[in-house]
């Protein structure tokens, strides 16, 4: 309950700020599309739709006040530079003044993925598929997913399964410049949302 009381405060606040602001170069920055007065951001496998009142399902779907927070976050922080992707990949741990927000992120990810498929690691994989991840060649892990979060950011779930040795472990690695794009609230926000997701398709 005290966390919807925060998102929608933050919600309130983010949409007076990005109505106030002139979408047109942030949308087409951002990837998203227009569609007669909205623009369209794919938001994970979904169409959501900045109407300038509020963001819809473009399918009729219900959109979280967590996921509107996010998509203003998007739009505020749009960088005006050169498009560069960085190649160097971290986990949520390692962003600056992450320390307070990590026990929680960790506990609604992770630990959740980790305990929910232990021994399952080929339905974690065709759950991940199901939801459009790619999965990508490593001699590291025996699972890592690619998903696009949004157009701009991309989200990685690495995992290895329970062995005589260790148990099973999982963690999401980000790009190491999402705070161009979102918030450390914001990349916890996705990543939990990814995982209700993940856990719901299995």
């Amino acid at each position: 309950m005290e966390d919807a009381k925060v998102f929608e405060k933050k919600y309130g606040a983010g949409l007076s700020e990005i109505k106030a602001l002139d979408l047109s170069k942030r949308a087409e920055t951002l990837g998203a599309k227009k569609s007669g007065q909205s623009y369209v951001f794919y938001f994970f496998n979904r169409r959501i739709a900045f109407n300038g009142n509020d963001f819809v399902d473009m399918n009729g779907g219900e959109v979280t006040t967590a996921v509107k927070v996010v998509l203003c976050d998007y739009l505020m922080k749009c960088p005006f530079q050169k498009d560069t992707v960085s190649n160097t990949m971290v986990t949520f741990r390692e962003f600056s003044n992450a320390g307070p927000l990590f026990s929680r992120f960790s506990e609604n990810t992770g630990k959740i993925i980790s305990a929910t498929f232990s021994g399952q690691l080929d339905k974690l994989r065709s759950s991940c598929q199901n939801l459009g991840g790619t999965l990508m060649e490593t001699k590291s892990y025996d699972l890592s997913v690619r998903f696009q979060a949004l157009n701009k950011v991309s989200i990685f779930l690495n995992f290895n399964d329970a062995d005589d040795v260790m148990p099973a472990n999982a963690v999401f690695l980000f790009h190491d410049d999402v705070e161009k794009y979102l918030d450390l609230e914001c990349s916890a926000i996705i990543c939990t949302y990814l995982t209700g997701l993940i856990i719901k398709e299995r």
